[in-house]
């Protein structure tokens, strides 16, 4: 029954879908991991999802269903703390948008301009959070997967990087506040991640690690074997995936926000796993699991 009603992206589907988030937002609301509602954090989301969705869709990264926009709802559940309008959601809303163009160069349509967007959102979000510059080779090994590489496609992206740095650290320069720009390079971080082992945390790092290996084994075998463009871009979203787990790692300011940068990578990854199963019923049976567990932080 599930399966086959979120097996199309009809409008119905996609209301059906947001009416959830809106009852994790309550929930998180009444249970203290939301601090405010407020119209700005119901219209940064909606513009969250259509963005993620546009990813998605645009290149083929699942099937023609809404599988992925339902498991992205759903894990945002499993972490209320990233329902907040903060400097973590615009860090991870521009990091979304330099991966919706560096998905978008399996096409050969515009790819200097991808490369110089490309370069030049990853700028943005450097200045935002310095720690996300570790997804910057993804754009290169999009090159070097989707296009022929040659000097232009190598530097377009450094010219675009560099350019937003500079206007940044210029600004900086004429309020005579270099020092805030020097920060940037500040990489220290610590290994401190007793934030993770309180049970809640466990629990739900724990289940969105485990559909997500087993999503991930039931579709590379599958994929690998053919060649064709999807293999390329699951060949993307795994490093995209590795990269998000290293960021994480060496991540310094630690809160339980910074789990939003996991949630598009693993939602693409288990959706494509749930394509697989053949059984509806069983299926179903675990979707609903899959949704029951989301519940477990309002109630403990």
């Amino acid at each position: 029954m599930l399966t086959n009603f979120f097996s199309n992206t009809k409008p119905f589907t996609s209301v059906i879908i947001i009416a959830l988030f809106f009852c994790y937002v309550l929930s998180g609301y009444f249970t203290g991991f939301i601090n405010d509602l407020n119209f700005s954090l119901v219209f940064w989301f909606l513009v969250l999802f259509g963005l993620v969705n546009f990813i998605k869709s645009r290149n083929n990264l699942t099937f023609d269903n809404s599988y992925f926009f339902l498991v992205f709802v759903i894990l945002i559940g499993y972490f209320p703390s990233v329902i907040n309008i903060d400097s973590f959601f615009y860090s991870n809303f521009i990091l979304l948008v330099y991966v919706r163009r560096m998905y978008s160069l399996q096409s050969s349509k515009n790819t200097i301009k991808k490369l110089f967007d490309c370069g030049f959102w990853m700028g943005i979000s450097v200045i935002i959070e310095p720690f996300t510059i570790v997804l910057f080779p993804l754009t290169f090994l999009s090159i070097f997967i989707h296009q022929h590489i040659d000097y232009r496609r190598l530097i377009t992206p450094l010219l675009g990087f560099v350019t937003p740095i500079i206007i940044y650290f210029t600004y900086c320069l004429w309020y005579d506040n270099e020092q805030t720009f020097y920060n940037l390079l500040g990489f220290t971080t610590y290994y401190d991640f007793s934030i993770y082992f309180s049970f809640i945390y466990k629990f739900s790092l724990s289940i969105l690690l485990v559909f997500t290996f087993l999503a991930f084994v039931m579709k590379t075998p599958k994929t690998l074997s053919i060649k064709n463009e999807f293999r390329r871009s699951w060949i993307l979203v795994t490093i995209h995936l590795l990269s998000i787990i290293i960021l994480l790692i060496i991540y310094k300011d630690r809160s339980g926000a910074e789990l939003a940068y996991l949630i598009f990578p693993c939602a693409i990854i288990i959706a494509n796993g749930f394509e697989l199963i053949q059984k509806k019923w069983f299926s179903d049976l675990i979707m609903i699991g899959f949704f029951i567990g989301s519940l477990v932080h309002y109630f403990i």
